[in-house]
């Protein structure tokens, strides 16, 4: 069973764009569960503290994780990009819309899922 990790902007992306989490078993076609990292949840939390743009949507996905209830992997780790990449291997596909982390989880052999067009989820 493949795990899907969700990256912070990821979620946020998803609440932007209105995309649901319901496309993946789609995109995937096989036995997966979807996590969230505490790290993820922590950043998700103080961009949501912090104010501006992303503040708003930042709540919105931490509701988004509850509603859904996706379950948490908690991490020693602070930095979320750096504990997707120490829990990224085979068995796991990272959800993240961050180009410099989609480069390196490719080049460790990781599939990643991101948003397309602003309409939808792919596969990279």
């Amino acid at each position: 069973m493949k795990k899907v990790l969700l990256d912070t902007i990821f979620l946020i992306d998803l609440v932007r764009f209105k995309i649901g989490t319901d496309e993946i078993p789609a995109l995937l076609q096989e036995p997966h569960s979807i996590f969230a990292l505490s790290a993820t949840l922590n950043e998700l939390k103080k961009i949501a503290k912090r104010g501006g743009a992303d503040s708003g949507l930042a709540r919105l996905a931490l509701e988004a994780v509850k509603v859904k209830k996706i379950r948490t992997i908690w991490v020693r780790e602070k930095n979320a990009d750096r504990a997707l990449l120490s829990l990224a291997g085979k068995s796991t596909i990272v959800a993240t819309d961050d180009i410099k982390l989609r480069k390196k989880l490719k080049s460790i052999g990781v599939k990643t899922i991101y948003v397309r067009a602003r309409k939808h989820l792919a596969m990279g």
